[in-house]
Order: C-alpha cells, then sequence, then structure tokens
C-alpha cells in the first residue's frame, strides 16, 4: 500500500511539472506561444471599441465598433462597425475550419451582400485600417502557434524575444518579432516583416491589465512605418466569458444592423 503511494505521488509530481513546472531555461518558442494564448485566451468575450486611423498626414478619423468572440472545438469572430454612419453596419464574421484555415466574410451595407475574403486577399487592409484580415485573426484569441513556428532570438530577466515564421501560407509575411514579458505572459510589442525582409508594421500594446483575470491591452497601435499611417484601438468595454448566442456568428447576422 505504502508502494502504491508513493507511486501515485511521484506520477502527479511529473504530470505538473509536465503541465506548468517547465523551467525558464527549458522553454522553447512554442512554449511561450501556449502560455501567451493561456493569458489572453477566453471562452468569450465582448467589447466595445472606439477606433482612430490617421494617415500620412496625421488627419484623423474616428469609429465605434462592437467585437465578439468565441472559443471551442472552431474559434469565431464578430465584430460590427457602430458609428459613424459612413461605414454603420460593415461587419466581418471570421470562422475557424477543422484545418486551421478560416473562413472570412464581409458584409457592407452600400453594397447589400456578404463577400467572402479568400487566399491573398486575407493579406488586404481590413476596411481602410492598417490591419490586414489576417492580423485580425490573431488579435483576439492569440492563436499565433496555429499560423507560426516560434523561436527565441533573445531573453532577459524581463521579456523574450521571439521570431514568428508563418506556417500558413496565405499570411503574407516573411516573419515577425514578437516581444513577450515574463511577468504575465503578454505580447507587448510585436514587428511585421515583408517578403522582402524589410519592416512593414509594428503593433504596440498598451495599458495592459487583468480583467476577470485575463490580461487585456486597454489601447493597441499599429503602425504602417512603409506609408506613415496608423491605427489606434480604444477599449472602452469588455466582458470575458459571457455565453454569445450562436446565431451571431452567422453570414445571416451579417446584415443585421
Amino acid at each position: 500500500m505504502r508502494r502504491k503511494m508513493i507511486s501515485l505521488i511521484l506520477m502527479s509530481v511529473l504530470i505538473l511539472g509536465l503541465i506548468g513546472g517547465v523551467s525558464a531555461q527549458d522553454l522553447t518558442g512554442d512554449d511561450i506561444l501556449d502560455r501567451v494564448e493561456a493569458a489572453i485566451d477566453a471562452d468569450s468575450s465582448e467589447i466595445k471599441l472606439k477606433m482612430q486611423l490617421y494617415n500620412e498626414a496625421g488627419s484623423m478619423r474616428e469609429r465605434e465598433l462592437k467585437a465578439y468572440t468565441q472559443d471551442g472545438e472552431y474559434d469565431k469572430a464578430l465584430i460590427r462597425f457602430l458609428a459613424p454612419a459612413s461605414v454603420e453596419g460593415t461587419a466581418f464574421l471570421s470562422h475557424e475550419k477543422n484545418n486551421n484555415d478560416e473562413d472570412m466574410y464581409l458584409y457592407m451595407p452600400v453594397l447589400g451582400n456578404v463577400r467572402r475574403i479568400a487566399g491573398s486577399q486575407k493579406n488586404g487592409s481590413f476596411v481602410g485600417t492598417d490591419f490586414s484580415y489576417n492580423d485580425l485573426s490573431i488579435l483576439g484569441g492569440g492563436n499565433y502557434k496555429e499560423d507560426y513556428k516560434a523561436t527565441i532570438l533573445e531573453s532577459n530577466k524581463n521579456e523574450y524575444l521571439l521570431k514568428l515564421i508563418p506556417t500558413d501560407k496565405e499570411i503574407e509575411y516573411k516573419f515577425v518579432k514578437m516581444w513577450v514579458k515574463r511577468s504575465n505572459w503578454f505580447p507587448t510589442k510585436l514587428e511585421f516583416y515583408d517578403t522582402s525582409g524589410d519592416l512593414h508594421k509594428v503593433l504596440i500594446n498598451e495599458g495592459v491589465k487583468q480583467i476577470a483575470g485575463y490580461w487585456t491591452a486597454s489601447e493597441l497601435t499599429m503602425k504602417n512605418v512603409q506609408k506613415g499611417s496608423k491605427t489606434v484601438l480604444r477599449l472602452d468595454e469588455i466582458t470575458y466569458d459571457k455565453p454569445i448566442s450562436e446565431r451571431i456568428f452567422t453570414t445571416r447576422y451579417l446584415r443585421r444592423y
């Protein structure tokens, strides 16, 4: 009986070590991506945001939007613009498929139809912003590991610097650099490099705080260094792990506004 009990204890210690006891020295780039996802990936979220778009001359336009995300066997996301009138009702829907690919759809009231975003179109500008459709797919859920292979470039007592190589052939970045804080496993900065290896865009996460147990940035800035434009997202409200109706994540619901 005593030997059996010791065996059970040793097995429990081994399992716990495999789950969360890996030392920092033993972490791989993919291990860090797992921890990033665990730090920010809720079962669901409902978010109100303000968006500011700055062109290369510094002129600014403001928009308001609402976003929903839901994780499960397949992740889903919906973004709907609320204001101004020129973009009101515009909506974007993303559905992950069983091969880790995503179906993406865009509805624009002025056109009156739902358009599927496919292939290289996913690298295009999302409704005139500095985010591409592919960029949006990693913002809410943090599922970098599905699209990138990570290696550690540098580390110090405060953060890791990762290099992410796309594994999805539809992503038109040559690589991405990501800075991750050791204290909360939150990515504070990402640099996106184009197919020539030149810096294309920089994403900065600021005002990071814990809300309902999840690390959350209150402000995100995506700057296109090649164009000189930038898009700023500011968090107004967020609710995590609230049940969300499945009907929200349908192409039919895209037309409602």
